[in-house]
């Protein structure tokens, strides 16, 4: 289960806390996707399975435009898949815990025609909501290395609103590589699938990586919603009182800090200017 990750298109991973699967039948997922969006007819919306037992699934869910193709076992996830999205998230130490003691898994790829990257994750949610049950403990999206509970991510109200206000929290990962205590690199995952490129800070010791963040997804929605190329020796300036950032390639630690779809260091025209 591990080929999609070489895709830019998106998946996730359900964890659940029993080695035991969910499989809604046609008029359960018809159910759960109409509560996401009423628009949704009974004659185009299909879920078919090749494998469907408690133990393992194989299957796909067709609606409109997507495809969302299943598989899942009753076995953890791998231990570096673990490390690489539960552990790297800012959830408390309990509910990461809970996390990554889960005993089955679920995956959902995007396999389908639709143009918008956002609707291709809102998909996914909404097929998530489908296999949601009270055994599931976390939504896994190895792509942005992060993770989350269910809550009420998955909820079909919080779900529509994902239109209207990007869940930057759910769907990109601020991850940080540090060089000692005080120093690290602090680098988006999970552009790629918006077709926009990641983007990483290096922080030194007396700096916030909140500040740097609020830019991250400034930038972010100045590329994606603007339809922006944005290319090394480029300078952009954020708003009236923004802090003017220039762009330029990533010449140290490729191996983390390069994305799928390339990633640009940002920098300060003016670091002196607080």
């Amino acid at each position: 289960m591990t080929e999609p990750l070489k895709t830019h298109q998106p998946l996730l991973f359900l964890v659940y806390a029993t080695a035991e699967l969910p499989a809604p039948d046609q008029d359960t997922l018809l159910m759960c996707l109409r509560a996401c969006d009423q628009t949704l007819s009974e004659a185009g919306t299909k879920i078919a399975w090749q494998i469907n037992n408690p133990q393992q699934a194989l299957g796909e869910v067709r609606y409109g435009q997507h495809r969302i193709q299943i598989a899942g076992v009753t076995n953890p996830l791998p231990p570096d898949l673990v490390d690489r999205t539960i552990h790297t998230t800012s959830w408390q130490p309990q509910i990461k815990a809970t996390m990554r003691h889960h005993s089955a898994h679920l995956s959902l790829v995007y396999d389908g025609a639709h143009p918008d990257p956002i609707e291709k994750m809102i998909a996914l949610y909404q097929t998530a909501y489908a296999f949601e049950n009270e055994n599931l403990l976390g939504v896994i999206n190895p792509q942005a290395w992060t993770a989350h509970p269910p809550a009420d991510f998955l909820s079909p109200n919080a779900i529509r609103r994902y239109r209207q206000r990007f869940p930057f929290n759910l769907w990109i990962g601020n991850i940080k590589f540090f060089l000692d205590k005080q120093r690290y690199w602090l680098v988006t995952k999970g552009h790629h699938i918006f077709d926009v490129p990641d983007l990483a800070y290096f922080i030194q010791s007396g700096q916030s990586s909140d500040d740097i963040i609020r830019q991250f997804n400034n930038i972010f929605f100045y590329m994606y919603h603007q339809d922006v190329t944005v290319t090394a020796g480029d300078s952009l300036t954020i708003g009236e009182n923004g802090i003017p950032m220039q762009f330029r390639e990533v010449t140290e630690y490729p191996e983390i800090l390069m994305g799928p779809s390339g990633t640009l260091v940002i920098e300060k025209i003016n670091p002196e200017t607080p």
